[in-house]
């Protein structure tokens, strides 16, 4: 048998192992960047969900403080706030591809309860009485809407902690949830200032008080630090709305009014959200960063890999080539 025929028959089975190799490596890794890209997608919708519960927040904050005076009070800051919500609302929305379809159900549910917005805000312009029922019932109207973007925001986390990225996802959902009560709590305080004594205004408080903390306590425990929390609790932002808090609850029912105003509870309370804001978004950057790190590291390796295999074919055909010549 002609040397080439020999040569022929021991290097085509490795050459066609070579090809099954390569590609099974160039298919993992394909499949590995598919996911990094699904990452990278998800931390990006994650973001839009975490903007829409923000402005949505805000927007329960000003209705409130609206209502509670009569109008008189953020009628001009209320209506650029909507507006500022709707766009948000429209641009997350058509944004968000994997998580509705991931969490079909809870993102059917988020469309169906923003459906309703307008018809909250008919009627807050609407009212045209006062007090304490209507002030609960647009707080209530906002938590309605914002508790299915939470709901959303918690099933696209999960509950897994094992990697970095992970851990993250579940620090920011966290600081998401106590924001939430922070917001409750502006709002609760807000209607407060307005009735000057209330038991059951002062436990409300309290109780949002404790859950942010407890909640917070979680982030730190995630972060394997313990310096984050007391770090917050230094902030001019949360020392001067605890002072508030101390006021108001050691008013009793002697009490005519509060030595401080809705405007300066409203600013007070909502620099402490605009700190959380601003500690969530540092997380979401850092996830977002992270995510699109891997999608970028993964993209680079597959195409070094297919040009690795596209060079060894060709070397090995040659060598071919010239063993039959």
């Amino acid at each position: 048998m002609p040397l080439r025929i020999v040569v022929l028959f021991v290097v085509t089975p490795l050459f066609l192992l070579v090809g099954y190799f390569a590609y099974s490596e160039i298919a993992k890794q394909r499949a590995l960047h598919m996911r990094s890209g699904h990452t990278a997608q998800t931390a990006r919708e994650d973001r839009a969900i975490s903007d829409m519960i923000h402005e949505l927040q805000r927007e329960r904050g000003f209705s409130v403080g609206y209502v509670s005076s009569d109008g008189l009070t953020f009628p001009d800051e209320l209506t650029q706030q909507r507006d500022r919500t709707d766009q948000t609302i429209a641009s997350a929305l058509s944004g968000i591809d994997l998580i509705a379809v991931d969490h079909r159900e809870e993102f059917d549910r988020v469309v169906a309860c923003l459906q309703t917005l307008t018809h909250v805000r008919q009627r807050i312009d609407g009212w045209d009485e006062n007090g304490q029922r209507i002030i609960e019932e647009v707080i209530n109207s906002y938590t309605r809407l914002i508790d299915p973007l939470l709901a959303l925001a918690q099933a696209s986390t999960g509950s897994d902690r094992s990697t970095e990225y992970h851990a993250l996802r579940q620090a920011r959902f966290l600081i998401s949830s106590a924001k939430e009560k922070a917001g409750l709590e502006r709002a609760t305080g807000a209607a407060g200032v307005v009735m000057v004594y209330s038991l059951s205004m002062q436990e409300e408080l309290t109780s949002l008080r404790r859950e942010q903390l407890a909640t917070l306590s979680e982030v730190d425990a995630i972060k394997g630090s313990s310096a984050w929390l007391p770090t917050l609790q230094r902030t001019r932002q949360y020392v001067a709305l605890d002072d508030l808090h101390e006021i108001i609850l050691s008013a009793d029912a002697t009490t005519d009014s509060l030595p401080f105003t809705r405007t300066q509870w409203f600013a007070a309370s909502t620099a402490w959200i605009d700190l959380l804001r601003q500690e969530e978004a540092a997380v979401t950057a850092e996830l977002v960063f992270l995510a699109s790190q891997l999608e970028q590291e993964t993209a680079s390796q597959l195409t070094e890999l297919i040009w690795f295999s596209v060079f060894a074919a060709f070397t090995a055909a040659a060598f071919v080539v010239v063993a039959l010549k």
